[in-house]
């Protein structure tokens, strides 16, 4: 599990202790006894804040939510206003309720999981979307709920190409007219800590190149 340090130009967002109402902001400047942050800001209304105020920290690395609490030092001024925090001591990691899922379009095979003694047939298709926990594929095919996939198709992570090989379940699937196929969306079922991993890394990079590019 990667290690959760705060960094600079992090997207963070930060909460009174005694409120749930979450702003956004981010990490301007780290030294070796406290960080910096932009003012917070929820719809273009500034959090106000004090020193001595309690704040929870909230932020995502990798496939993992974590939160920490601090509290408020100060406020500097470099270009712009920004509020000076103690660093954190401990970081609390928050599961998330399930994985992030985005637009995507992939080249994929499938083929259904064949009888025993017999080798699968695969067919091209396309993805629509991915997560950790599946995918959505268009097929020319209808399947019911229930039925086996075996998918495969690649990523290209930062740290080169990964080929992955899953099984998938049919979840639901409906028509598509206008395309003249069926959407499929699929959930994992039989796929290991370190595919999942990388395939929850990959949505994050992509989310990442899509935030910097919006």
């Amino acid at each position: 599990m990667e290690k959760p340090t705060i960094q600079v130009n992090q997207n963070i967002k930060v909460a009174l202790d005694d409120n749930v109402e979450w702003y956004v902001s981010s990490i301007q400047d780290i030294t070796d006894y406290d960080f910096c942050i932009s003012i917070p800001t929820k719809a273009s209304r500034p959090l106000v804040l004090s020193n001595g105020d309690l704040l929870k920290i909230s932020f995502i690395k990798g496939p993992s939510r974590y939160e920490f609490e601090t509290k408020v030092t100060g406020w500097r001024y470099d270009n712009i206003p920004l509020y000076a925090l103690a660093l954190p001591k401990e970081y609390k990691r928050v599961q998330l309720r399930e994985f992030v899922r985005i637009p995507l379009i992939l080249d994929v095979a499938y083929a259904e999981v064949p009888e025993a003694g017999k080798q699968p047939e695969f067919f091209e298709s396309n993805s629509v979307d991915l997560s950790g926990g599946g995918m959505r594929l268009l097929l020319d095919k209808e399947y019911p709920a229930g039925t086996r996939l075996i998918l495969k198709f690649t990523l290209a992570l930062k740290t080169g190409d990964r080929d992955l090989e899953v099984v998938g379940k049919v979840v639901r699937t409906w028509p598509d007219e206008r395309l003249k196929c069926h959407h499929t969306a699929i959930q994992f079922v039989e796929i290991n800590r370190g595919k999942q991993d990388i395939i929850a890394r990959y949505v994050f990079m992509k989310l990442s190149e899509r935030r910097r590019l919006s």
